[in-house]
């Protein structure tokens, strides 16, 4: 399993872009540009966020999107589960089909911590407390 898919880099890094532009509205188009993406694909990733209630759409002439959460609302870990279903770490190497000892596999009780670990931590960072990380480094 990839933690970090191109849906998912390009949703944190699109959510970063608007939390930085607060109630400003901004087309599909000009995201974009400013962060160099393939403009259909993002705007697949856009409506995606829409449909969840992250961001909101306008339609129109001077349309586009707006953060409809908070920053410090919006999880790394939400964002993650919005685009990859499963975030199981190790079932895919060790499944039951693959393994019949699984249940009693001492790797996989290690792997399973470290994936427990792992949800933890990225349910404490949130775009907000990205953004700071951004706006220190600067």
């Amino acid at each position: 399993m990839k933690l970090v898919t191109k849906n998912i880099h390009y949703a944190i890094k699109s959510l970063l872009y608007f939390a930085g532009e607060p109630q400003q509205v901004i087309s599909a188009r000009a995201l974009a540009v400013a962060l160099k993406m393939h403009r259909p694909f993002l705007r697949k990733i856009l409506q995606v966020l829409n449909k969840k209630g992250i961001l909101k759409s306008y339609k129109g002439k001077g349309g586009g999107f707006v953060l409809n959460v908070q920053p410090d609302k919006i999880r790394i870990k939400d964002v993650v589960n919005i685009f990859q279903v499963d975030t199981d770490i190790i079932n895919c190497i060790f499944g039951r089909d693959v393994c019949s000892q699984a249940n009693y596999c001492l790797l996989r009780k290690r792997l399973q911590n470290i994936e427990d670990k792992l949800r933890k931590e990225l349910n404490t960072i949130t775009i907000a407390t990205l953004l700071k990380s951004i706006h220190r480094r600067q």
